[in-house]
Protein backbone atom coordinates (compact mmCIF):
# COMPACT_ATOMS: atom_id res chain seq x y z
CA UNK A 1 0.00 0.00 0.00
CA UNK A 2 2.82 2.57 0.94
CA UNK A 3 4.75 1.64 -2.53
CA UNK A 4 1.61 2.23 -4.16
CA UNK A 5 0.45 5.94 -2.47
CA UNK A 6 4.13 6.72 -2.90
CA UNK A 7 3.55 6.18 -7.09
CA UNK A 8 0.36 7.80 -7.37
CA UNK A 9 1.81 10.73 -5.26
CA UNK A 10 4.40 10.89 -8.20
CA UNK A 11 2.11 10.29 -11.06
CA UNK A 12 0.42 13.55 -9.18
CA UNK A 13 3.71 15.21 -8.88
CA UNK A 14 4.84 14.64 -12.68
CA UNK A 15 1.01 15.82 -13.93
CA UNK A 16 1.22 18.84 -11.81
CA UNK A 17 4.42 20.07 -13.15
CA UNK A 18 3.57 19.15 -16.58
CA UNK A 19 0.56 21.39 -16.42
CA UNK A 20 2.94 24.07 -14.95
CA UNK A 21 5.32 23.71 -17.64
CA UNK A 22 2.34 23.80 -20.23
CA UNK A 23 0.85 26.96 -18.82
CA UNK A 24 4.10 28.44 -19.32
CA UNK A 25 4.87 27.80 -22.28
CA UNK A 26 1.32 29.02 -23.62
CA UNK A 27 1.73 32.12 -21.68
CA UNK A 28 5.07 32.77 -23.23
CA UNK A 29 3.71 32.20 -26.68
CA UNK A 30 1.33 34.39 -26.43
CA UNK A 31 3.12 36.94 -25.25
CA UNK A 32 5.15 36.82 -28.13
CA UNK A 33 2.57 36.85 -30.75
CA UNK A 34 1.28 39.73 -29.32
CA UNK A 35 4.72 41.54 -29.73
CA UNK A 36 5.36 40.66 -32.87
CA UNK A 37 2.01 40.46 -34.77
CA UNK A 38 1.98 44.87 -34.73
CA UNK A 39 5.09 44.25 -36.42
CA UNK A 40 3.78 41.90 -39.28
CA UNK A 41 2.28 43.88 -42.06
CA UNK A 42 -1.24 43.18 -43.25
CA UNK A 43 -1.58 40.96 -46.29
CA UNK A 44 -4.87 40.52 -48.29
CA UNK A 45 -4.15 37.30 -49.30
CA UNK A 46 -2.45 33.91 -47.41
CA UNK A 47 1.75 33.89 -47.82
CA UNK A 48 3.03 32.02 -50.30
CA UNK A 49 5.80 30.03 -50.05
CA UNK A 50 9.38 30.63 -51.41
CA UNK A 51 9.05 28.56 -53.90
CA UNK A 52 5.96 28.74 -56.40
CA UNK A 53 4.32 25.56 -57.65
CA UNK A 54 5.58 24.35 -60.76
CA UNK A 55 3.29 24.57 -63.70
CA UNK A 56 5.65 24.06 -66.75
CA UNK A 57 5.40 19.56 -66.94
CA UNK A 58 6.14 18.34 -70.26
CA UNK A 59 5.55 14.21 -71.53
CA UNK A 60 7.65 12.90 -74.66
CA UNK A 61 7.79 9.86 -76.44
CA UNK A 62 11.17 9.85 -78.72
CA UNK A 63 10.84 12.98 -80.01
CA UNK A 64 7.21 13.47 -79.79
CA UNK A 65 5.39 15.78 -77.58
CA UNK A 66 2.55 13.96 -75.95
CA UNK A 67 0.86 16.20 -73.67
CA UNK A 68 2.03 19.47 -72.10
CA UNK A 69 0.05 22.46 -69.50
CA UNK A 70 -0.84 25.46 -71.07
CA UNK A 71 2.45 27.20 -69.13
CA UNK A 72 4.70 24.32 -70.75
CA UNK A 73 3.71 25.12 -74.86
CA UNK A 74 3.71 28.61 -73.52
CA UNK A 75 7.34 28.15 -73.00
CA UNK A 76 8.31 25.85 -75.95
CA UNK A 77 6.93 28.40 -77.89
CA UNK A 78 9.95 30.37 -77.48
CA UNK A 79 12.09 28.25 -79.15
CA UNK A 80 13.57 28.26 -82.51
CA UNK A 81 11.47 27.85 -85.27
CA UNK A 82 11.25 25.17 -87.71
CA UNK A 83 12.44 22.45 -85.11
CA UNK A 84 10.53 19.81 -83.79
CA UNK A 85 9.02 20.08 -80.20
CA UNK A 86 12.10 18.22 -78.74
CA UNK A 87 14.84 19.96 -80.29
CA UNK A 88 13.09 23.63 -79.28
CA UNK A 89 12.95 22.40 -75.95
CA UNK A 90 16.68 21.26 -76.12
CA UNK A 91 17.52 24.46 -77.70
CA UNK A 92 15.79 26.38 -74.97
CA UNK A 93 16.99 24.48 -71.53
CA UNK A 94 20.28 22.93 -72.82
CA UNK A 95 22.37 26.24 -72.14
CA UNK A 96 20.89 26.89 -69.06
CA UNK A 97 21.49 23.31 -67.81
CA UNK A 98 24.81 21.78 -68.10
CA UNK A 99 25.20 18.31 -69.37
CA UNK A 100 21.63 18.10 -70.38
CA UNK A 101 21.91 16.06 -73.53
CA UNK A 102 24.23 13.39 -71.85
CA UNK A 103 21.01 13.20 -68.66
CA UNK A 104 18.54 12.28 -71.30
CA UNK A 105 20.30 10.05 -73.59
CA UNK A 106 20.91 7.62 -70.18
CA UNK A 107 17.27 8.73 -68.67
CA UNK A 108 15.93 5.43 -70.01
CA UNK A 109 18.82 3.71 -68.22
CA UNK A 110 18.55 5.89 -65.01
CA UNK A 111 15.28 6.31 -64.23
CA UNK A 112 15.68 9.87 -62.78
CA UNK A 113 17.32 13.01 -63.47
CA UNK A 114 17.49 15.97 -61.50
CA UNK A 115 19.37 19.50 -62.92
CA UNK A 116 20.24 22.74 -61.14
CA UNK A 117 20.68 25.95 -63.67
CA UNK A 118 24.58 27.08 -64.34
CA UNK A 119 23.64 30.97 -63.18
CA UNK A 120 20.73 30.55 -61.52
CA UNK A 121 17.97 28.31 -58.47
CA UNK A 122 16.10 26.68 -61.24
CA UNK A 123 16.03 22.90 -61.57
CA UNK A 124 14.78 20.54 -63.68
CA UNK A 125 13.60 16.68 -63.06
CA UNK A 126 13.61 14.32 -65.58
CA UNK A 127 11.75 10.93 -64.96
CA UNK A 128 11.11 7.67 -67.60
CA UNK A 129 7.47 6.51 -66.98
CA UNK A 130 7.86 2.86 -68.92
CA UNK A 131 9.02 4.89 -72.76
CA UNK A 132 7.51 8.56 -72.42
CA UNK A 133 9.96 10.89 -70.36
CA UNK A 134 8.16 13.30 -68.19
CA UNK A 135 10.04 16.58 -67.80
CA UNK A 136 9.14 19.30 -65.07
CA UNK A 137 11.18 22.98 -65.11
CA UNK A 138 10.76 24.29 -61.51
CA UNK A 139 11.00 28.44 -62.09
CA UNK A 140 11.34 29.44 -57.85
CA UNK A 141 10.07 32.86 -57.34
CA UNK A 142 11.28 34.93 -54.64
CA UNK A 143 8.57 37.04 -53.66
CA UNK A 144 10.76 39.93 -52.06
CA UNK A 145 12.36 40.73 -55.60
CA UNK A 146 9.22 39.81 -57.36
CA UNK A 147 8.38 42.84 -59.85
CA UNK A 148 5.75 45.07 -59.99
CA UNK A 149 2.98 44.65 -62.85
CA UNK A 150 4.40 47.35 -64.69
CA UNK A 151 7.89 46.65 -64.84
CA UNK A 152 7.11 43.00 -66.09
CA UNK A 153 4.96 43.99 -68.80
CA UNK A 154 7.82 46.73 -69.85
CA UNK A 155 10.37 43.70 -69.67
CA UNK A 156 8.22 41.61 -71.10
CA UNK A 157 7.38 44.38 -73.93
CA UNK A 158 11.25 44.74 -74.35
CA UNK A 159 11.88 40.69 -74.41
CA UNK A 160 9.39 40.77 -77.62
CA UNK A 161 11.19 43.51 -79.59
CA UNK A 162 14.48 42.19 -79.10
CA UNK A 163 13.38 38.42 -79.87
CA UNK A 164 11.52 39.91 -83.42
CA UNK A 165 14.63 42.07 -84.07
CA UNK A 166 17.07 39.18 -83.92
CA UNK A 167 14.47 36.63 -85.85
CA UNK A 168 14.13 39.43 -88.25
CA UNK A 169 17.99 40.18 -88.83
CA UNK A 170 18.69 39.08 -92.46
CA UNK A 171 22.16 38.26 -91.46
CA UNK A 172 22.95 34.64 -90.01
CA UNK A 173 23.66 34.99 -85.36
CA UNK A 174 24.14 32.65 -83.10
CA UNK A 175 26.02 31.67 -79.80
CA UNK A 176 28.41 29.12 -79.11
CA UNK A 177 29.15 27.37 -75.44
CA UNK A 178 32.23 26.28 -74.40
CA UNK A 179 32.97 23.21 -76.72
CA UNK A 180 32.16 25.78 -79.95
CA UNK A 181 29.06 24.15 -80.06
CA UNK A 182 25.86 26.04 -81.11
CA UNK A 183 23.75 26.87 -78.40
CA UNK A 184 21.52 29.55 -79.87
CA UNK A 185 20.92 30.61 -83.47
CA UNK A 186 18.58 33.10 -85.56
CA UNK A 187 16.16 32.72 -88.31
CA UNK A 188 18.53 33.36 -90.64
CA UNK A 189 21.20 30.60 -89.57
CA UNK A 190 18.33 27.60 -89.05
CA UNK A 191 17.47 29.07 -93.43
CA UNK A 192 21.39 28.16 -93.97
CA UNK A 193 21.26 24.82 -92.72
CA UNK A 194 18.12 23.94 -94.39
CA UNK A 195 19.78 25.06 -97.97
CA UNK A 196 22.60 22.99 -96.95
CA UNK A 197 20.35 20.06 -95.83
CA UNK A 198 18.02 17.92 -98.04
CA UNK A 199 14.28 19.01 -98.19
CA UNK A 200 13.29 15.58 -96.90
CA UNK A 201 15.15 15.94 -93.30
CA UNK A 202 14.40 18.69 -90.52
CA UNK A 203 17.22 20.27 -88.50
CA UNK A 204 17.90 19.09 -85.38
CA UNK A 205 19.30 19.95 -82.20
CA UNK A 206 22.11 20.87 -81.37
CA UNK A 207 22.60 22.44 -85.06
CA UNK A 208 25.60 22.05 -87.40
CA UNK A 209 27.86 24.39 -87.44
CA UNK A 210 28.25 26.24 -90.12
CA UNK A 211 31.44 28.77 -89.61
CA UNK A 212 34.88 27.21 -88.82
CA UNK A 213 35.31 28.43 -84.54
CA UNK A 214 37.92 31.87 -84.28
CA UNK A 215 41.41 31.97 -83.47
CA UNK A 216 42.13 31.23 -80.19
CA UNK A 217 40.90 34.63 -77.94
CA UNK A 218 40.33 36.51 -81.35
CA UNK A 219 37.70 38.63 -82.05
CA UNK A 220 39.04 40.17 -85.22
CA UNK A 221 36.57 39.51 -87.94
CA UNK A 222 38.25 36.69 -90.80
CA UNK A 223 36.02 36.00 -94.16
CA UNK A 224 34.56 32.18 -94.85
CA UNK A 225 32.97 30.52 -97.73
CA UNK A 226 29.98 28.62 -97.16
CA UNK A 227 29.14 26.04 -99.83
CA UNK A 228 25.26 25.95 -100.40
CA UNK A 229 23.06 23.13 -101.42
CA UNK A 230 23.09 24.26 -105.33
CA UNK A 231 26.69 24.15 -105.06
CA UNK A 232 27.05 27.49 -105.33
CA UNK A 233 29.26 29.87 -102.78
CA UNK A 234 28.70 32.64 -100.56
CA UNK A 235 31.13 34.91 -98.41
CA UNK A 236 30.54 35.98 -95.13
CA UNK A 237 32.62 38.31 -92.96
CA UNK A 238 32.51 36.66 -89.38
CA UNK A 239 32.85 38.63 -86.30
CA UNK A 240 32.78 37.18 -82.47
CA UNK A 241 31.95 39.34 -79.14
CA UNK A 242 32.02 37.81 -75.94
CA UNK A 243 28.60 38.85 -73.71
CA UNK A 244 28.55 37.95 -70.32
CA UNK A 245 31.07 34.72 -70.77
CA UNK A 246 29.36 33.53 -73.74
CA UNK A 247 30.25 34.25 -77.38
CA UNK A 248 28.25 35.76 -79.84
CA UNK A 249 29.19 35.19 -83.34
CA UNK A 250 27.46 37.21 -86.77
CA UNK A 251 27.99 36.43 -90.38
CA UNK A 252 27.65 39.94 -92.56
CA UNK A 253 27.41 38.98 -96.09
CA UNK A 254 30.52 39.71 -98.17
CA UNK A 255 29.72 38.39 -101.61
CA UNK A 256 29.52 41.90 -102.96
CA UNK A 257 32.73 42.88 -101.41
CA UNK A 258 34.42 39.34 -102.81
CA UNK A 259 33.01 40.49 -106.60
CA UNK A 260 34.62 43.22 -106.11
CA UNK A 261 37.68 42.16 -104.87
CA UNK A 262 38.07 39.74 -107.74
CA UNK A 263 37.03 42.22 -110.02
CA UNK A 264 39.37 44.44 -108.63
CA UNK A 265 42.25 41.82 -108.49
CA UNK A 266 41.40 40.86 -112.22
CA UNK A 267 41.98 44.61 -113.21
CA UNK A 268 45.68 44.76 -111.65
CA UNK A 269 46.49 41.40 -112.51
CA UNK A 270 45.37 42.51 -116.66
CA UNK A 271 47.17 45.57 -116.21
CA UNK A 272 50.18 43.97 -115.08
CA UNK A 273 50.31 41.37 -118.03
CA UNK A 274 49.72 44.64 -120.10
CA UNK A 275 52.88 46.54 -118.39
CA UNK A 276 54.96 43.80 -118.54
CA UNK A 277 54.64 43.92 -122.55
CA UNK A 278 55.04 47.44 -122.80
CA UNK A 279 58.70 48.39 -124.19
CA UNK A 280 58.34 51.90 -122.15
CA UNK A 281 59.39 52.06 -118.31
CA UNK A 282 56.68 52.34 -116.24
CA UNK A 283 57.78 53.77 -112.25
CA UNK A 284 54.99 54.52 -109.30
CA UNK A 285 56.00 56.01 -106.51
CA UNK A 286 53.67 56.68 -103.51
CA UNK A 287 53.13 59.82 -101.37
CA UNK A 288 56.32 59.11 -99.48
CA UNK A 289 58.21 58.58 -102.72
CA UNK A 290 58.77 55.17 -102.33
CA UNK A 291 58.90 52.82 -105.42
CA UNK A 292 55.44 50.84 -105.15
CA UNK A 293 54.85 49.33 -108.58
CA UNK A 294 57.38 48.91 -111.63
CA UNK A 295 57.12 46.54 -115.18
CA UNK A 296 59.87 44.51 -116.48
CA UNK A 297 61.12 47.70 -119.19
CA UNK A 298 62.65 49.31 -116.16
CA UNK A 299 65.10 46.57 -115.92
CA UNK A 300 65.88 46.46 -119.69
CA UNK A 301 65.77 50.48 -120.17
CA UNK A 302 68.41 51.25 -116.60
CA UNK A 303 70.16 48.06 -116.18
CA UNK A 304 68.96 47.70 -112.97
CA UNK A 305 69.17 44.62 -110.42
CA UNK A 306 65.46 42.89 -109.42
CA UNK A 307 66.44 43.01 -105.70
CA UNK A 308 67.06 46.98 -105.94
CA UNK A 309 63.83 47.61 -107.31
CA UNK A 310 61.76 44.90 -105.31
CA UNK A 311 63.66 47.06 -101.99
CA UNK A 312 60.97 50.27 -102.75
CA UNK A 313 63.88 52.67 -103.11
CA UNK A 314 62.97 56.25 -103.20
CA UNK A 315 62.70 58.33 -105.63
CA UNK A 316 65.97 60.63 -104.77
CA UNK A 317 67.58 56.87 -104.58
CA UNK A 318 66.59 55.75 -107.89
CA UNK A 319 67.67 59.26 -109.31
CA UNK A 320 71.32 58.61 -107.64
CA UNK A 321 71.80 55.09 -109.15
CA UNK A 322 71.17 56.47 -112.62
CA UNK A 323 73.19 59.04 -111.62
CA UNK A 324 75.71 56.42 -111.38
CA UNK A 325 75.43 54.62 -113.70
CA UNK A 326 75.77 57.34 -116.32
CA UNK A 327 71.82 56.36 -117.22
CA UNK A 328 70.67 60.11 -117.52
CA UNK A 329 72.34 63.43 -118.48
CA UNK A 330 75.90 64.86 -116.13
CA UNK A 331 74.77 67.78 -114.52
CA UNK A 332 77.16 70.62 -114.63
CA UNK A 333 77.64 70.58 -110.74
CA UNK A 334 75.68 68.57 -108.01
CA UNK A 335 74.03 71.48 -106.70
CA UNK A 336 72.40 71.91 -110.55
CA UNK A 337 71.55 68.38 -110.64
CA UNK A 338 69.85 68.39 -107.39
CA UNK A 339 67.78 71.63 -108.59
CA UNK A 340 66.57 69.03 -111.69
CA UNK A 341 65.55 66.90 -109.42
CA UNK A 342 63.27 69.31 -107.54
CA UNK A 343 61.84 70.50 -110.78
CA UNK A 344 61.18 67.15 -112.04
CA UNK A 345 59.29 65.78 -108.52
CA UNK A 346 57.30 69.04 -108.54
CA UNK A 347 56.35 69.79 -112.09
CA UNK A 348 55.23 65.67 -111.92
CA UNK A 349 53.13 66.51 -109.24
CA UNK A 350 51.85 69.11 -111.40
CA UNK A 351 51.39 66.86 -114.46
CA UNK A 352 53.76 68.99 -116.71
CA UNK A 353 57.14 67.46 -116.53
CA UNK A 354 58.45 66.12 -119.90
CA UNK A 355 61.89 66.03 -120.92
CA UNK A 356 64.51 64.38 -123.17
CA UNK A 357 67.21 62.89 -121.65
CA UNK A 358 69.98 62.29 -124.09
CA UNK A 359 72.64 59.82 -122.67
CA UNK A 360 76.30 59.44 -122.67
CA UNK A 361 75.99 56.26 -125.03
CA UNK A 362 74.27 58.27 -127.25
CA UNK A 363 70.87 56.78 -126.83
CA UNK A 364 67.85 59.50 -125.88
CA UNK A 365 65.12 58.77 -123.47
CA UNK A 366 61.66 60.83 -123.39
CA UNK A 367 60.87 60.87 -119.48
CA UNK A 368 57.00 62.15 -118.84
CA UNK A 369 55.47 62.76 -115.16
CA UNK A 370 52.18 62.25 -114.22
CA UNK A 371 50.17 62.74 -110.63
CA UNK A 372 48.22 60.02 -109.44
CA UNK A 373 45.49 60.18 -106.62
CA UNK A 374 46.60 60.29 -102.88
CA UNK A 375 49.62 61.98 -104.14
CA UNK A 376 51.37 59.36 -106.18
CA UNK A 377 53.50 59.62 -109.20
CA UNK A 378 54.10 57.65 -112.10
CA UNK A 379 57.13 58.28 -114.80
CA UNK A 380 57.31 56.96 -117.74
CA UNK A 381 60.73 56.34 -119.63
CA UNK A 382 60.62 56.09 -123.00
CA UNK A 383 63.30 54.79 -125.43
CA UNK A 384 63.11 57.20 -128.47
CA UNK A 385 66.29 56.74 -129.87
CA UNK A 386 65.56 55.47 -132.89
CA UNK A 387 62.65 57.58 -133.56
CA UNK A 388 65.67 60.62 -132.87
CA UNK A 389 68.13 58.85 -135.52
CA UNK A 390 64.72 58.65 -138.23
CA UNK A 391 63.85 62.25 -137.60
CA UNK A 392 67.27 63.45 -138.37
CA UNK A 393 67.58 61.02 -141.21
CA UNK A 394 64.59 62.51 -142.33
CA UNK A 395 65.49 66.25 -141.32
CA UNK A 396 69.04 65.47 -143.26
CA UNK A 397 66.97 64.45 -146.53
CA UNK A 398 65.22 67.06 -146.54
CA UNK A 399 68.03 69.63 -146.22
CA UNK A 400 69.40 67.94 -149.10
CA UNK A 401 66.91 67.67 -151.08
CA UNK A 402 66.13 71.51 -150.52
CA UNK A 403 69.65 72.39 -150.99
CA UNK A 404 69.85 70.40 -154.89
CA UNK A 405 66.65 72.78 -155.84
CA UNK A 406 68.19 75.72 -154.55
CA UNK A 407 71.27 74.98 -156.50
CA UNK A 408 68.59 75.22 -160.07
CA UNK A 409 68.78 77.90 -162.13
CA UNK A 410 64.87 77.51 -162.08
CA UNK A 411 62.23 78.40 -160.52
CA UNK A 412 60.85 75.43 -158.73
CA UNK A 413 57.30 75.02 -156.55
CA UNK A 414 55.66 72.03 -155.43
CA UNK A 415 51.72 72.09 -154.80
CA UNK A 416 50.23 69.37 -152.68
CA UNK A 417 47.03 67.08 -153.43
CA UNK A 418 45.17 69.59 -151.29
CA UNK A 419 46.59 72.77 -153.74
CA UNK A 420 48.83 73.95 -150.48
CA UNK A 421 52.18 74.71 -151.68
CA UNK A 422 55.06 72.45 -149.78
CA UNK A 423 58.01 73.31 -151.60
CA UNK A 424 59.81 76.15 -153.23
CA UNK A 425 63.52 77.45 -153.82
CA UNK A 426 65.71 80.05 -153.65
CA UNK A 427 65.42 81.11 -157.29
CA UNK A 428 61.75 81.12 -156.97
CA UNK A 429 61.77 83.40 -153.98
CA UNK A 430 64.05 85.84 -156.19
CA UNK A 431 61.60 85.97 -159.08
CA UNK A 432 58.41 86.13 -157.06
CA UNK A 433 59.37 88.35 -153.93
CA UNK A 434 58.34 85.69 -151.48
CA UNK A 435 60.21 84.11 -148.96
CA UNK A 436 60.17 80.34 -148.37
CA UNK A 437 59.76 80.55 -145.10
CA UNK A 438 56.32 82.98 -144.45
CA UNK A 439 54.28 81.28 -147.24
CA UNK A 440 55.49 77.42 -146.79
CA UNK A 441 52.35 75.57 -146.03
CA UNK A 442 50.21 78.96 -145.99
CA UNK A 443 50.13 79.67 -149.50
CA UNK A 444 47.74 77.65 -152.17
CA UNK A 445 47.31 77.99 -156.00
CA UNK A 446 45.01 81.06 -155.79
CA UNK A 447 47.13 83.21 -153.57
CA UNK A 448 50.01 82.04 -156.03
CA UNK A 449 47.99 82.56 -159.16
CA UNK A 450 47.46 86.25 -157.71
CA UNK A 451 51.14 86.64 -157.30
CA UNK A 452 52.25 85.41 -160.92
CA UNK A 453 49.73 87.86 -162.45
CA UNK A 454 50.13 90.51 -160.43
CA UNK A 455 54.21 90.44 -161.16
CA UNK A 456 53.41 89.78 -165.34
CA UNK A 457 52.45 92.14 -167.90
CA UNK A 458 48.89 92.52 -168.19
CA UNK A 459 48.49 90.83 -171.51
CA UNK A 460 49.85 87.83 -169.79
CA UNK A 461 47.22 87.48 -167.49
CA UNK A 462 45.21 84.86 -169.78
CA UNK A 463 48.23 82.81 -169.34
CA UNK A 464 48.48 82.87 -165.51
CA UNK A 465 44.76 81.60 -165.39
CA UNK A 466 45.88 78.83 -167.93
CA UNK A 467 48.31 77.52 -165.39
CA UNK A 468 46.47 77.39 -162.74
CA UNK A 469 43.83 75.85 -164.57
CA UNK A 470 46.48 73.01 -165.34
CA UNK A 471 47.90 73.13 -161.76
CA UNK A 472 44.34 72.05 -160.39
CA UNK A 473 43.91 69.64 -163.45
CA UNK A 474 47.13 67.90 -162.41
CA UNK A 475 47.77 67.40 -166.18
CA UNK A 476 51.22 68.54 -168.28
CA UNK A 477 51.27 71.46 -169.69
CA UNK A 478 54.18 74.03 -171.29
CA UNK A 479 54.09 77.84 -171.67
CA UNK A 480 55.42 81.23 -171.43
CA UNK A 481 54.83 84.73 -169.94
CA UNK A 482 56.02 87.78 -169.86
CA UNK A 483 57.33 89.14 -166.19
CA UNK A 484 56.86 92.65 -165.80
CA UNK A 485 60.50 93.00 -165.66
CA UNK A 486 60.79 92.46 -169.60
CA UNK A 487 61.92 88.99 -169.09
CA UNK A 488 60.07 85.90 -170.58
CA UNK A 489 59.52 83.05 -168.41
CA UNK A 490 59.22 79.45 -170.18
CA UNK A 491 56.58 78.00 -167.95
CA UNK A 492 55.62 73.97 -167.24
CA UNK A 493 53.61 72.10 -165.11
CA UNK A 494 54.41 68.07 -164.15
CA UNK A 495 52.48 65.55 -162.29
CA UNK A 496 54.38 64.62 -159.44
CA UNK A 497 53.77 61.44 -156.74
CA UNK A 498 51.74 61.70 -153.89
CA UNK A 499 49.53 63.92 -155.65
CA UNK A 500 51.79 66.77 -155.90
CA UNK A 501 52.34 68.98 -158.76
CA UNK A 502 55.87 70.92 -160.11
CA UNK A 503 55.37 73.84 -161.68
CA UNK A 504 58.68 75.47 -162.85
CA UNK A 505 59.58 78.53 -164.47
CA UNK A 506 62.89 79.33 -166.68
CA UNK A 507 63.86 82.95 -167.64
CA UNK A 508 64.92 83.55 -170.77
CA UNK A 509 66.95 86.94 -171.35
CA UNK A 510 67.35 86.56 -175.49
CA UNK A 511 63.83 86.03 -176.20
CA UNK A 512 61.76 89.36 -177.45
CA UNK A 513 59.35 90.98 -175.49
CA UNK A 514 57.45 91.49 -178.73
CA UNK A 515 56.76 88.01 -179.26
CA UNK A 516 53.62 86.80 -178.90
CA UNK A 517 53.16 84.59 -175.70
CA UNK A 518 52.42 80.72 -176.96
CA UNK A 519 50.64 78.32 -175.45
CA UNK A 520 50.71 74.39 -176.28
CA UNK A 521 49.59 71.28 -174.83
CA UNK A 522 52.26 68.86 -174.04
CA UNK A 523 51.13 65.28 -174.42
Amino acid sequence: MTLERQAVGQDMTFDWVFALIMGVTSLTTAALALLVLPLVPRLGRPKRTARAETNIVFLFEGDHLVDATPEARRFLENGPSGLSDWHRLCALVGPRFPGFRDRMARLDSEGCALMTEASGPAQLTATWLDGVARLALHLPEALQDAPDLQSLAAMTAELTTLRDVVEAMPTPAWQEDEQGAVAWANSAYLAMVRQRQSEESQPSWPLPALFSPPETGGQAPHREVIQTGDGSERWFDCVSVMADGARLRFALPADAAVRAETALRNFVQTLTKTFAELPIGLAVFNRARELVLFNPAMLDLFHFEPEFLTARPTLIAVLDRLRETRMMPEPKDYRTWREQIMRLERDAQDGVYSDTWTLPSGQVYRVTGRPHPDGAVAFLFEDISAEMSLTRRFRCEIETGQAVIDSLDEAIAVFSGAGVLTMSNAEYAALWGQDPMLVMGTTDIAGATAVWQKNCVPGDIGTAVELSRMIRQRKPWAGSMVHCDGRRLACRVRPVGGGAVLVGFRADCQARDEEPAVSRAVG
